[in-house]
């Protein structure tokens, strides 16, 4: 591994020390290039262009070089810019008006005539995020500062803005997972690299990480072919912040709502709204410290929210619980108020343990968050940025919906929990960027940026008593969860993450020629106890047998104090892992003809582990078996090999007019090399010993593992038609290369099947594991619960979306924009789990477990449509200005899974197993439901009748007979969400400033403000709806009972279907 490092460096010292000459262009900034021509309309070489920025005066500038042709980098983005062209005996010209957006170059292109008089200024309007643009290959989508300022936005958060991306689904991109993005500011890192919960700081506690008020502008790249954009398979999104001018501006603003601007009708369902506060304040000022040299701006910014934590309410009978799981009783649980009053006090008076309340709880939200900014002018070849920012928040939250559950623990139709099933998550940062731009003469360029991230994350449970998590199941799924929540005990995580990027630039005539150099590294420390004090029933406790296990004249008793006792006496577990990787790219952009550009570049990534783990010999001598039944050892020391993973990439734009009108045609094709939540390392180092008496899963890396990368293609149209509209469409292709999967090597390769009508493989009935446990270092036997994961490469997996698009931009100030986009994403797995075991297990197979089936994936919508619009209306003397603006979505395609309540491929897991949909009565080996005392509460046949039924309403399992359900292969139906923001400015000049008082109302879904009917998501009611077991005399033909409702889905009463919306007083000044 040593001698590859060595020799990756080498190669970047040679791009570096070579004689060719080299370009880069930073992606937190714009540019400006053009051909200057004389009188004759020939190339005028030695031309003065300066470009001034004239909010800060900062002058950007260069001469033309032998063929007529500038370039200007790294220039600040937004503007007003000034543009200045001379030469010695020809007239000067001047244009104005220029406004620059993030990563995009304007073109202008000037012809001096002969003479001294300077020419008539020319006002330039152009569409700022330049569609239209010889620089443009691949798809993205830029949101300049209007949009961020004007757009209907609830949660003031990135996510209302990249929503705009058409090809997106919340914080997915393409069809792929949310932690396969990249997130930047100000073109540093800012991701969520360990991979827990959300993509970016801050989203564990529902914080954003840097106030929307300091953002400038943002940009979404799916398909970049400029090489030094990397670190991602989905999406790159990148945030530039704002920056001080030579004007003093600033602005103080709150935000407000409550539990009255939230609807509570639904259909004709009536939610009740318990008490919900929310308060945002902050400021934000930015100036000159020396005029035309220094500038500074800062933002601090507080959070404080109670959000209730439920709104379903629990049913008052049985005939209400049965009218809820038959979509029958909107807002209403199956769960009985009686059950969770029993629960309660039997927990109390047996154990003296008290789980807390069921109603009427918040949930509550703290954040501080400070941004400052220093830009200096340091001379006209040389400009400096530096950055930090804070974070310091905290969140209340519920138990953890899914991970190691028999289902979902999400409240709603089938599960409520209690106020102390939760805990307070904390997420902290401090985080510090500096960056400089240097250009040397007319040919060459630097752009040098380091930055350090420090994340400090750690949870704090409820103050009662600690008591082993219990997830109480109903008919197979998961009913009422109680307990110290199993995740959060001693978890506490530290991240350290650095970066530097140095970017060298150098024109060639008709060739841009980039290198660069990118080092990363990411430190963590992470203490995560797993079940540390018990979580004893595996698959779920039945509320029935719970009852029994907490009765102490019961002989099957279970003591769960002492089980917490002994939980508690367990060593606390914390590891220290390391992983670094170095980057090199080179490129040409070669400007064939003036309308057809060719950018050409390849990239190496190479990731390196530095992390020591101690050995367990038991696992290495253990006999294992790979996914293909093969023998094999794991080795949890070894990580996988330093190997350089290269992304060529080829990007092309070609544009022809017709007369005022353009077309442009536009696409590429290339490799993209993104990182794997590097929680999935940590797992390896965290789980390689043995606890006493307690393992629950070792993990492995496979050698030749690699990062996920995917091989991505795209063409585009863009035509310019009448009255200024500019229609897109766009398509859109990846295939992946190395997406990761995980595998249990602890599985016996199942060999047996099924009797009669499902003949799928099966474990055997013995268990399926090769080795259940070892014995620890104390002599206790360590169970192997969820098995030997190893993470691995497949190559299984494509995506693909078709775009067609629409916008125009008026100058009167009106602004619309639609898109339509069909997409279609399939994965062997979606790996829809941050622990690596939890990935594993809840992936639904068909049979073998470690053979999982391609199938459409966990992310991205089939059928999306967005719209929006935006139109200042000024008047009083420009005295008085209303803004409208609005937000529409209408999408199909959440997806989910049919899987029995229960596990019938005996791989020891619960409920991963999809469904096959009898056709007729005798595919299905139905038997009576009985109650406690042995009484028939509901006959086969009777159970057949309702099956039956339920199929035939169901458009897909009525397409499904007689077949398996796939996973994800049912579709929930079409949304629609209707958001609106009205601004009203009250402005005033006085002392040559203008100051503006504002009031915006936001408002969410607002079709359900008009009609409760509108604006309502359907979501399924129960996807587990056949509980299966076998009986012992038959030990291949299982048994089942249909426990479903009537009808697929039901009303989602929670705030997706609502209308919500939030009032705001800002004062401006200008």
């Amino acid at each position: 591994m040593t001698n590859r490092i060595v020799l990756f460096l080498l190669l970047g010292f040679v791009l570096f020390t070579s004689n060719r000459t080299l370009l880069a262009q930073g992606v937190t900034t714009s540019a400006m290039k053009g051909l200057v021509l004389d009188s004759k309309g020939e190339p005028l070489p030695g031309a003065t262009v300066v470009a001034t920025h004239l909010p800060s005066g900062t002058k950007y500038g260069t001469a033309t070089r032998e063929n007529g042709q500038y370039d200007l980098l790294n220039m600040r983005i937004g503007g007003p810019y000034e543009l200045v062209v001379s030469f010695v005996g020809s007239q000067t010209y001047t244009a104005s008006g220029i406004q620059l957006a993030l990563g995009k170059t304007f073109e202008s292109n000037v012809k001096l005539n002969d003479g001294t008089q300077a020419l008539g200024e020319v006002l330039v309007q152009g569409n700022r995020d330049g569609q239209i643009n010889k620089d443009r290959t691949g798809a993205s989508t830029n949101i300049n500062n209007t949009a961020i300022r004007t757009l209907p936005t609830i949660s003031r958060s990135q996510e209302d803005f990249t929503r705009l991306t058409p090809q997106s689904s919340g914080l997915s991109f393409g069809g792929r997972n949310t932690l396969y993005n990249n997130f930047s500011l100000d073109g540093s890192i800012f991701n969520n690299s360990f991979g827990l919960d959300a993509p970016t700081p801050g989203g564990q506690t529902g914080s954003q990480p840097v106030s929307l008020d300091a953002i400038e502008q943002l940009e979404v790249s799916l398909a970049p072919y400029d090489v030094r954009q990397g670190g991602f398979t989905g999406a790159g999104v990148n945030a530039v912040t704002k920056s001080g001018t030579n004007d003093f501006k600033g602005t103080v603003y709150t935000f407000l709502r409550n539990e009255q601007l939230i609807g509570e009708k639904v259909g004709d369902v009536t939610v009740r709204n318990p008490d919900l506060k929310f308060n945002q304040t902050g400021f934000s000022l930015g100036g000159p410290i020396i005029k035309n040299k220094l500038f500074f701006f800062t933002n601090a910014e507080l959070t404080r929210r109670d959000d209730p934590a439920l709104t379903f309410r629990p049913a008052t009978s049985a005939a209400e619980a049965q009218a809820a799981l038959n979509g029958q009783a909107d807002g209403v649980s199956r769960v009985l108020q009686s059950d969770l009053d029993a629960i309660r006090q039997r927990l109390i008076s047996v154990y003296g343990y008290d789980p807390g309340t069921y109603q009427d709880f918040t949930y509550r939200t703290y954040s501080d968050k400070l941004l400052a900014k220093l830009d200096w002018n340091i001379n006209e070849k040389n400009t400096f940025s530096l950055r930090y920012n804070y974070l310091k928040s905290y969140q209340q939250k519920p138990p953890h919906p899914i991970a190691i559950a028999p289902s979902s623990r999400v409240q709603g139709v089938n599960t409520l929990q209690y106020s102390n099933s939760g805990y307070t998550i904390n997420n902290n940062l401090n985080s510090v960027v500096g960056e400089l731009n240097s250009r040397f003469g007319e040919r060459l360029s630097n752009k040098a940026q380091l930055s350090f991230s420090a994340f400090r994350d750690f949870r704090e449970l409820p103050n009662a008593p600690l008591f082993p998590q219990l997830d109480i199941t109903k008919n197979g799924t998961t009913y009422v969860s109680v307990g110290t929540e199993q995740f959060s005990a001693n978890n506490v995580l530290d991240q350290n993450i650095t970066q530097f990027t140095d970017n060298l630039s150098y024109f060639a005539g008709a060739h841009v020629l980039t290198a660069g150099v990118t080092y990363e590294r990411f430190d963590f420390v992470n203490a995560f106890n797993l079940q540390r004090y018990g979580y004893p029933f595996f698959g779920g406790l039945d509320i029935d047998r719970f009852f029994q296990v907490t009765d102490r004249s019961n002989p099957n008793f279970v003591d769960l104090n002492a089980i917490a006792t002994a939980g508690g006496t367990r060593r606390i577990k914390s590891v220290d892992v390391n992983v670094a990787q170095l980057g090199l790219y080179a490129q040409d952009e070669w400007n064939l003809t003036p309308n057809f550009k060719l950018t050409l570049g390849v990239r190496a990534d190479m990731p390196i582990y530095n992390t020591d783990v101690a050995q367990n010999q038991q696992i290495l001598n253990a006999p294992l078996l790979d996914s293909d039944g093969k023998a094999a050892k794991v080795d949890v020391t070894q990580f996988p090999k330093a190997t350089p993973l290269w992304s060529p990439r080829l990007g092309f734009n070609y544009s022809a007019e017709n007369g005022e009108l353009t077309t442009q045609v536009r696409g590429g094709t290339g490799i993209f090399t993104g990182r794997i939540p590097f929680v999935w390392i940590s797992n390896q180092a965290s789980n390689s010993q043995f606890d006493p008496g307690y393992t629950f899963q070792i993990n492995g890396t496979a050698r030749d593992f690699k990062f996920p990368q995917v091989w991505r293609s795209n063409l585009a149209i863009d035509q310019e038609l009448p009255l200024g509209i500019v229609a897109t469409l766009e398509g859109i292709y990846s295939k992946d290369r190395n997406a990761a999967i995980h595998r249990n090597y602890n599985l016996v390769t199942p060999t047996e099947r099924l009797a009669g009508f499902d003949d799928r493989l099966i474990y055997p009935a013995a268990g399926p594991r090769i080795t259940p446990g070892f014995n620890g270092p104390d002599g206790q036997f360590s169970f192997l619960d969820a098995g030997v994961i190893v993470l691995e490469n497949t190559n299984r997996g494509y995506q693909y979306s078709l775009t067609g698009q629409l916008k125009k931009d008026f100058a009167n100030g009106l602004y619309l924009m639609t898109a339509y986009t069909y997409s279609q994403a399939k994965d062997v797995t979606s790996n829809p789990g941050e622990i690596a075991a939890d990935a594993f297990q809840r992936n639904p197979v068909v049979g073998d477990a470690n053979q999982p089936q391609l199938a459409f994936s966990d992310f991205g919508l089939q059928h999306r449509i967005i719209g929006a619009a935006g139109k200042r209306f000024e008047y009083a003397n420009k005295r008085l200005a209303t803004t409208l603006s609005f937000f529409f979505e209408a999408a199909q395609g959440n997806r989910f899974s049919y899987t029995y309540a229960g596990d019938l491929n005996r791989d020891g897991i619960f409920g991963n197993d999809l469904l096959k949909v009898p056709a007729t009565r005798d595919q299905i080996n139905l038997v009576d439901i009985r109650d406690a005392q042995g009484a028939v509460v509901v006959t086969a046949a009777q159970q057949w009748e309702q099956l039956d039924a339920y199929i035939r309403q169901d458009k897909y399992l009525s397409e499904r007979r007689g077949s398996f359900t796939e996973r994800n292969g049912a579709i929930s139906p079409w949304y629609t969400q209707l958001d609106a923001k009205l601004l009203q400015d009250f402005s005033l000049m006085a002392n040559d400033k203008k100051h503006t008082f504002q009031l915006s109302f936001d408002i969410q879904n607002l079709g359900n403000l008009i009609s409760s009917d509108w604006g309502v998501r359907r979501v399924f009611a129960n996807n587990r709806f056949i509980e299966t077991a076998y009986l012992p005399s038959a030990p291949n033909t299982p048994v089942y009972q249909f426990r479903g409702g009537q009808q697929t889905f039901i009303n989602n009463t929670n705030l997706d279907s609502r209308w919500r919306a939030q009032i705001g007083l800002r004062y401006i000044l200008d």
